[in-house]
């Protein structure tokens, strides 16, 4: 009983922590400050059409 409730409980976790990820991305790409396009911008749109959102949106990207 107990090991059935640990694995979903994980499978949650596979799937809820990388969609997490990459809403959180798309969030900070809409949030950047788009007038100069910089390293931030590019990062987190890119990122986020390509997937790889769910691992760049718990980053945070300081852009000058």
């Amino acid at each position: 009983m107990k090991d059935g409730i640990g694995l979903a409980l994980a499978s949650i976790a596979l799937v809820l922590l990388p969609l997490i990820g990459e809403v959180l991305c798309i969030y900070k790409a809409v949030k950047c400050n788009w007038e100069p396009v910089g390293k931030a911008e590019m990062v987190y749109t890119v990122s986020a059409i390509t997937g790889l959102g769910c691992i760049v949106g718990y980053i945070d990207i300081q852009d000058k």
